[in-house]
């Protein structure tokens, strides 16, 4: 081979497996042989005097009958005076290309458990790759859930040693609950945080108070900003399809706590209680994980959340007053909230919440919160 050709071959080569590409095809070593033997003007006869092999090897090797084997490599190397390691890494390529078509030729016999779950979000975020290849697609999601079949989903849920608080009105998809969690797993990986900071956090959390009475397009940024500089990391992330949940409390490392908020109900009232309950985990119970339905009941660790949420934003013995006073009004609400710091909505949602007034009453009080779609992929 012409020494350019050649150079170039050797940096491909060293380029495939220094960055572990995996394309979706792959040659032969035996392929790359018949090349170089083209390129030299040999016979395979010729080729095979020269190495010490019998006829038989080389030709099985050129059509792919037979692998380029460590020791082969060596002698191909002396004789062509391409590297060894090139030949094995073309060699294992295409073993683990063969494999992988195998596997996702039994993969694809799962469609169906697939089809149980949200992929085409997942699709629509990027996170699955658009194609129509069954196969291809359980593959995906295998891998992107962390486990390498479907009957393993239980054990990585138990895994992730998370205590969920879900309605009972509502039914969640174990396969679709761990996706969620992935995709908040997946979006802090783009996050820069310095190391986790209680104090801090503390702060910024009754600092993010203050900014309930301020739009979405202000108050987002802030929390976010205030989160990252305390080492917390606060992800918005859209609920998947037959999933329960409005936000979850995690650590994923002994110093990065994380804060995922599904955006399921879209009025401020929920937005705000999910955020303050999800950070009272955060403070409150260092190491352990949550995820929350606001509309269960909790007990334990969930309702010192619970106590730690309306603390926080009421006080525990100015909401035994108001609720003692049972406000009915709009006027009422409006007065009590000004007199709290908080916007009127969230009085509102709570007054709902301890049947003060009914859900149907006061909703106009509220704020609509609409998120830019596919936030779970970019969290900018």
């Amino acid at each position: 081979m012409a020494a350019k050709q050649k150079a170039k071959a050797v940096t491909m080569a060293k380029g495939t497996l220094a960055r572990g590409f995996e394309p979706n095809w792959s040659t032969h070593p035996g392929e790359h042989l018949q090349e170089y033997l083209a390129l030299k003007g040999w016979s395979q006869a010729e080729f095979a005097r020269l190495s010490g092999l019998t006829p038989k090897l080389i030709s099985e090797i050129i059509n792919g009958k037979n692998p380029v084997t460590p020791e082969t490599a060596i002698i191909f190397e002396r004789v062509l005076g391409l590297k060894a390691y090139i030949w094995t890494g073309w060699q294992a390529s295409w073993d683990q290309f063969q494999a992988r078509r195998a596997a996702q030729k039994k993969a694809a016999q799962r469609k169906d458990w697939l089809r149980q779950h949200d992929y085409k979000t997942l699709q629509k975020l990027g996170i699955l790759p658009n194609t129509k290849d069954w196969g291809e697609l359980v593959d995906a999601f295998l891998s992107f859930l962390g486990i390498g079949t479907p009957e393993a989903l239980e054990a990585r849920l138990k895994g992730l040693a998370i205590q969920y608080r879900q309605s009972s009105k509502h039914r969640s998809e174990p396969g679709n609950i761990l996706a969620w969690h992935m995709l908040g797993e997946h979006a802090v990986r783009s996050l820069d945080l310095p190391p986790y900071n209680k104090v801090k956090f503390e702060a910024a959390v009754r600092e993010i108070r203050s900014l309930t009475l301020l739009p979405a397009s202000e108050f987002q940024p802030r929390m976010r900003q205030l989160c990252h500089e305390a080492g917390a990391a606060l992800v918005f992330i859209e609920p998947l399809k037959a999933t329960a949940l409005f936000g979850a409390a995690r650590w994923l490392a002994p110093d990065r706590p994380l804060i995922q908020m599904s955006l399921r109900m879209k009025t401020n009232d929920h937005f705000w209680w999910t955020f303050f309950h999800e950070a009272g985990h955060i403070l409150l119970h260092e190491g352990r994980n949550f995820a929350d339905d606001e509309s269960a009941k909790g007990e334990g660790a969930e309702a010192e959340a619970d106590a730690f949420a309306e603390e926080l934003l009421y006080g525990r013995k100015r909401l035994a007053h108001i609720l003692e006073e049972q406000p009915r009004s709009e006027q009422r609400v409006r007065e009590i909230a000004k007199e709290l710091g908080l916007h009127p909505g969230i009085v509102a949602g709570m007054l709902q919440h301890y049947r003060v007034i009914p859900f149907s009453h006061l909703n106009k009080l509220k704020a609509r919160l609409d998120f830019p779609k596919n936030s779970a992929a970019s969290n900018d």
